[in-house]
């Protein structure tokens, strides 16, 4: 899930930007891999930033006791079509790619040039029968001073939850659904400073705006869209 370019003042856009598949990790590579042990350097989720060094949890009894799937797939139950199928269940993070966000050309010269990285996780398309709505899910990483500019969500819904970041750092900005037809204005925006664990969402219609202030810290949000179902789409695209 990549995010859209953003120019000018902003009339609500879908997310994300471009669809990109995710890679799945091949079978023969996750049983090579089986006694891998992952290191905090494997969560280079800002291109080159490694966490702090954490030791790695001794799996040696776990493994022992249990089958432990290093993969990424595993069997589940599909309601869509009432079988048990094989199917992508958990996205690791060393198997994902970041891409960078685009910058906006409508940044003020005031505002910080920097841009986000952002990866997708999983993409579930909405049944044929429209009973169960698709979703996409990810993570966006700003670096200090980084911004993800202003963004609709179109007939989506999407939800942020706040990995982390520098305490009070984070501002979420919304725009004010009343004043120049929703688009996002820096005066009338409606400004929320964040911390690790809050979350957030952004209703179908309107825009927002992310921006890490710490001069110091990257920030780490984890997001999931909720794609509208097809009989919305398709009454949104008779109007």
């Amino acid at each position: 899930g990549d995010m859209p370019v953003v120019a000018g003042v902003m009339h609500a856009l879908p997310t994300p930007y471009k669809e990109r598949k995710a890679r799945d990790r091949p079978e023969k590579a996750a049983k090579k891999d089986k006694k891998r042990r992952r290191t905090s350097d494997d969560d280079d989720s800002d291109g080159g930033q490694p966490a702090s060094k954490v030791p790695p949890f001794d799996d040696s009894k776990l493994r022992k006791r249990y089958h432990i799937h290093d993969g990424e797939s595993g069997s589940i139950w599909s309601e869509p079509t009432a079988d048990v199928t094989e199917s992508k269940v958990v996205s690791r993070m060393e198997n994902r790619s970041f891409s960078k966000l685009p910058l906006s050309s409508t940044r003020k010269k005031t505002e910080s040039k920097v841009v986000g990285f952002a990866s997708q996780a999983f993409h579930i398309l909405t049944d044929e029968n429209d009973h169960f709505p698709g979703y996409i899910a990810g993570n966006v990483v700003l670096p200090p001073r980084g911004i993800k500019d202003a963004e609709g969500v179109g007939l989506c819904s999407q939800v942020f939850n706040v990995g982390e970041c520098q305490p009070n750092s984070l501002e979420l900005a919304l725009a004010d659904p009343s004043t120049n037809d929703g688009e996002f204005d820096h005066a009338t925006a409606q400004r929320y400073l964040l911390s690790k664990g809050d979350m957030f969402h952004v209703p179908p219609g309107n825009v927002y705006r992310i921006e890490n202030h710490s001069k110091t810290e990257k920030a780490s949000l984890f997001w999931t869209i909720v794609k509208c179902t097809n009989r919305a789409e398709q009454d949104s695209d008779e109007d």
